[in-house]
């Protein structure tokens, strides 16, 4: 009787453990979300995703923060050394779109400084914002959008 105990008390460590391990395995493996994986939530213009940043920065960016967006604008700068596109967005506004080095080699070639671009890319947050910004400032300070695991929007 208490070796059957003993048998079902092993029998059910096991099953847990073997279970817990297949559950990390699974973790540990998991490739990280990225914007090719995924439609985008919401599609903006480049404009228009700061104009919601401005509106209400902490809705917004608690909204979108880690979904994957797409915006549309004109490529301001490229970063081929880091594979980062910028996307202008107004006076001192920017859309940084970071990609991995696969992606961006792909894309590289068919983008344009000056050229519109339609990207979506995981948004991981807008710097730029504080609470000292009162908007009475006569030079406005640089606010950029960040943008990670990018790819051409299809």
């Amino acid at each position: 009787m208490i070796m059957k105990k003993w048998k079902k008390i092993l029998l059910s460590l096991f099953v847990i453990g073997l279970v817990s391990a297949i559950v990390v395995f699974y973790v540990i493996t998991k490739k990280p979300l990225t914007a090719a994986d995924s439609n985008p939530v919401k599609i903006f213009s480049a404009t228009e995703l700061f104009n919601a940043l401005d509106s209400n920065f902490h809705a917004t960016d608690s909204i979108f923060n880690n979904k994957n967006i797409a915006v549309k604008g004109v490529v301001k700068e490229i970063d081929i050394t880091n594979n980062h596109i910028f996307i202008e967005a107004g006076e001192a506004k920017l859309i940084n779109c970071s990609f991995d080095s696969t992606e961006f080699d792909k894309i590289k070639s068919s983008i344009k400084l000056g050229g519109m671009v339609d990207i979506k890319g995981i948004y991981s947050g807008a710097e730029g914002y504080n609470n000292a910004d009162d908007g009475m400032d006569l030079i406005p300070s640089d606010k950029i959008a960040q943008l990670k695991t990018c790819s051409v929007n299809h």
